[in-house]
């Protein structure tokens, strides 16, 4: 009963955290000493209705706790859930699988908290969790046992990120969960701090760019678009790109912001599933000349409008490349800011002899100051007979 007196003034405690959040939608209570029970009084207030982001981090909480937010009716607005280091196991995530009063969560996060195979069967096995867009997990005991049985998961098809860091997970599970089908949205496993050799890390690795080749891909009425911008990809994913099965009349190739280096664009540029490119986009990778070179001398890559090649340590060399290539004569805009090439390597680009449609950058040209001289002198000489005319006109009055 002592214990349960320290938080009889649990809505004091609820308005002190608000206070601090700024807003009636966040509470972090991980620098407050809070057991079991102050977390039965906290969910049981109906001051958290509105609540949106709860945190209880580095307390002592147990299944108990687990059970009580779960049956909670005032969490119905609930997006966020942390509970790091505490004792809530596997009995504890199974409360909050079962539950049907969490109906917005998105992010569970449940680091260190004993939780072995049978709390990521739970999970899998939830029909309430199919609004979790991040799950973590790392810190516990989930094995390749727990791993498979995640990879069996129906229910989790929202599922963006999935922290899974120290849980003696062996190649065998990170193969077996490769292989799985479930989560069509999945961005990021992130599986460090396990017993993964490069067998394992390269089988996550295909998975994930499989997925976000599938998610990227958009179809216009111009045909198909691939963003993979920003994804941390490199040049071992770019094998499973220039070899996907689904790419069917690929248009534009969105690729800046990543790890690519001449080695993956070789392989992008050998690929036939490129050959109805018209824009592909490398700005901010490391493809360098050898790069650059690839891309001029495909024949797959022969029919492209416009190529974004920024920020990728590209010399005059490279530039000359582009300049030299029959193959690049349908460019109509060419983006090079930002590289290492002189003023030389650049005027290339205006004497190619291939270059001939290209808009952007501009170049002055020969053909075209002759033309305006030519209209200057003409409208020189219609001047001069207005003039006379007007001098007759004057004369008759």
């Amino acid at each position: 009963m002592a214990t349960r007196n320290r938080y009889y003034n649990i809505e004091g405690t609820i308005r002190s955290g608000f206070k601090l959040s700024r807003d009636y939608e966040t509470l972090d209570f991980s620098f407050i000493k809070m057991n079991d029970d102050g977390v039965r009084a906290l969910v049981g207030s109906r001051s958290i209705k509105q609540l949106k982001r709860l945190t209880i981090n580095n307390n002592k909480l147990t299944q108990e706790s687990g059970l009580a937010i779960a049956e909670s009716k005032w969490l119905e607005n609930l997006q966020s859930l942390k509970l790091y280091r505490n004792k809530i196991g596997h009995e504890g995530l199974k409360a909050l699988a079962e539950s049907d009063k969490l109906p917005s969560l998105k992010s569970l996060r449940l680091a260190h908290n004993q939780i072995g195979p049978e709390g990521a069967k739970f999970v899998a096995e939830s029909k309430n969790f199919g609004g979790l867009t991040s799950l973590g997990l790392s810190e516990n005991s989930l094995g390749d046992e727990g791993i498979k049985y995640l990879a069996g998961a129906q229910n989790l098809k929202e599922l963006e990120i999935l922290d899974l860091r120290n849980n003696n997970i062996t190649d065998d599970g990170a193969t077996a969960f490769s292989t799985c089908t479930n989560f069509p949205n999945i961005q990021k496993v992130e599986l460090s701090d396990n017993k993964l050799t490069e067998v394992g890390e390269n089988a996550m690795k295909s998975f994930l760019i499989l997925n976000l080749i599938h998610k990227g891909i958009k179809v216009s009425d111009e045909g198909m678009i691939c963003d993979l911008s920003n994804l941390g990809i490199g040049d071992l994913e770019c094998d499973y790109i220039a070899n996907y099965e689904g790419f069917d009349n690929l248009k534009h190739l969105y690729l800046e912001l990543n790890k690519i280096t001449d080695a993956g664009i070789q392989k992008i540029s050998n690929s036939e599933k490129m050959k109805e490119l018209t824009l592909l986009s490398l700005d901010r990778n490391k493809i360098g000349d050898k790069g650059v070179k690839n891309i001029a001398t495909s024949s797959y890559l022969n029919g492209l409008t416009h190529l974004m090649i920024e920020h990728n340590d590209i010399t005059d060399d490279g530039i000359n490349s582009i300049s030299s290539s029959e193959n690049m004569s349908s460019l109509l805009r060419l983006y090079v800011d930002g590289n290492l090439h002189t003023d030389d390597g650049f005027d290339t680009l205006g004497n190619s002899e291939y270059l001939k449609q290209l808009e952007y950058p501009e170049f002055e040209r020969d053909e075209v100051e002759i033309e305006m001289v030519d209209e200057e002198e003409e409208f020189e000489d219609i001047e001069i007979e207005d003039v006379e005319e007007e001098e007759i006109l004057e004369d008759d009055e």
